[in-house]
């Protein structure tokens, strides 16, 4: 049985092409535009939340290494980290063990607006995954990951674009 090449919606949105990256683009947009509008108004970029998140997860992270969890090139985490620092949500410590490097933390005022974010992001991730009934959001949050992973090589910014 051959799978169709294109899914068009029944309710009357675009052709949907039946390929990994074509549905991940999709899906990346839906994910950041209903996320984004949940976080709106709360003086955080979806980038800067997604910081905010990394330094929750795994505080003292330097700017390499939440580059690297966020797919995004140093440059970019840094300047994130220098509007967040001026913010006040996040503090930069010299790591005793390389003192060029910067450790990041979450200071009270950012801890205060991750709980706040978390709550809304929750939400919206939730919404997100809403047409799919309870077990397959479990099903299809552990395939994603497991496509990720397996493709982790991959995962870098600038990955696609013309050289």
């Amino acid at each position: 049985m051959k799978l169709p090449t294109t899914v068009v919606p029944e309710d009357g949105g675009p052709p949907l092409p039946r390929v990994p990256a074509a549905l991940a683009r999709r899906f990346q947009q839906v994910c950041a535009t209903m996320v984004g509008d949940a976080i709106a108004g709360d003086g955080v970029a979806q980038l800067e939340y997604g910081s905010l998140f990394a330094l929750e997860i795994e505080p003292g992270i330097d700017q390499r290494r939440l580059a690297d969890a966020m797919g995004i090139d140093p440059s970019s985490a840094s300047l994130i980290a220098d509007r967040l620092e001026i913010q006040g949500l996040i503090e930069r410590r010299i790591n005793g063990a390389d003192r060029r490097a910067r450790q990041l933390f979450l200071t009270r005022k950012g801890q205060g607006l991750w709980r706040r974010l978390r709550v809304k992001s929750r939400v919206a991730n939730m919404a997100v995954l809403a047409p799919l009934a309870p077990h397959e959001r479990e099903l299809f949050l552990d395939m994603l990951i497991r496509v990720i992973q397996g493709n982790w090589r991959h995962a870098r910014p600038g990955g696609g674009r013309r050289k």
